[in-house]
């Protein structure tokens, strides 16, 4: 969709985490751009909104990863889906069933058991 290098160098450029952060930038500039103008003003004020909404986004992901205990979990599949764990856990999902999704969305083969003792850990 974007050329790779030039998204790279945004990336960079707003020091964004990830490269789907930028894309979102680029496609919510494009509709500021539509909705409000091209004149320098408007430029500056989209750039600077969507850059502060980005970055604050990204403390608040850092921040409840923070809040997850992932000390002594050496699975590494669970390390990488455990913020998709406990959100599924907080729809209400049990284990087994959180174990199916995860299979279902991602092909990440994770045991009942293991996700059970990882949601037991945060509880207690």
């Amino acid at each position: 969709m974007f050329p790779y290098a030039k998204l790279k160098d945004l990336q960079e450029l707003l020091g964004l985490e990830n490269k789907k952060d930028a894309e979102i930038f680029l496609v919510r500039l494009t509709g500021w751009i539509k909705k409000n103008g091209a004149t320098k003003t408007s430029l500056i004020k989209g750039i600077t909104l969507i850059h502060k909404q980005l970055q604050e986004k990204e403390k608040e992901k850092k921040e409840e990863i923070k809040k997850i205990k992932l000390t002594g979990i050496k699975n590494k599949i669970l390390l990488k889906y455990a913020t998709k764990i406990l959100e599924l856990h907080k729809q209400g999902l049990g284990a087994r069933k959180i174990s199916n999704v995860l299979y279902e969305l991602h092909k990440a083969k994770i045991s009942h058991s293991t996700i059970y003792r990882f949601l037991k850990a945060q509880n207690g």
